[in-house]
């Protein structure tokens, strides 16, 4: 049987593998999500909820027995201003549903929820080995389809906090050839997201420009026979 689980999960996380998302404004309902390709593929989804009471809705097909996994991260910000949002996974059908009163909106018939407050206290921040950002591990929410259709992730607070958060997504490792190429372009796109240094990339930038210049000025001087 399918089953449903909402855990706290703050001794660790995987961020291998994870594919970096910044998208645009997602809307505030079921019909005015922002659609993603799917749930499957790891991805670390990041946003900011920009006025109070705003509601940010992703979705993706999904085929029945899928598995949805889902994951609050809160960035630890070197000058504030991040925000622990609650977060729910909505579908036509769940093998669980808890809390649906909480949703921001009401749900339509036919539907069901799990949703995860925010968490009452934030400890032991994790860092990423690629990036060194530090994140504060949010409510876990990991469950199934029960019938094929789109489904849905929902972020908001309760409170009407501001701020940014991140999304960590899906269960499937990329292994595709590109993503592994681009993983410079990810650590200085969530360097800035976060507002860190990249003074690391220029450096060596820098040290790489400054190497082909010298290996080609020793060749060019190099005597032919």
């Amino acid at each position: 049987m399918a089953t449903t689980s909402i855990q706290p999960d703050r001794t660790g996380a995987d961020f291998a593998g994870c594919t970096p998302t910044f998208p645009p404004l997602p809307g505030a309902t079921l019909q005015t999500s922002h659609r993603l390709t799917n749930f499957q593929s790891k991805r670390l989804i990041f946003n900011r909820l920009g006025q109070p009471g705003q509601v940010h809705v992703y979705s993706a097909e999904c085929r029945a027995g899928e598995r949805l996994y889902v994951q609050m991260l809160v960035p630890m910000l070197p000058v504030g201003g991040s925000v622990t949002p609650a977060l729910a996974v909505v579908a036509q059908s769940l093998p669980y549903s808890a809390d649906v009163q909480k949703l921001p909106f009401a749900m339509p018939a036919g539907y069901s929820a799990v949703v995860a407050s925010p968490p009452t206290q934030l400890v032991a921040p994790v860092r990423d080995v690629l990036t060194r950002a530090r994140y504060y591990l949010g409510p876990t929410i990991d469950t199934r389809t029960l019938v094929g259709g789109r489904a849905y992730i929902v972020v908001w607070s309760p409170f009407n906090h501001m701020g940014k958060y991140v999304l960590r997504v899906g269960h499937r490792w990329s292994l595709h050839w590109t993503y592994w190429a681009q993983l410079p372009y990810f650590w200085w796109r969530i360097r800035g997201w976060f507002g860190l240094s990249r003074a690391t990339m220029v450096a060596a930038l820098v040290g790489v420009t400054l190497l082909a210049a010298l290996l080609a000025a020793v060749l060019r001087r190099k005597p032919r026979p």
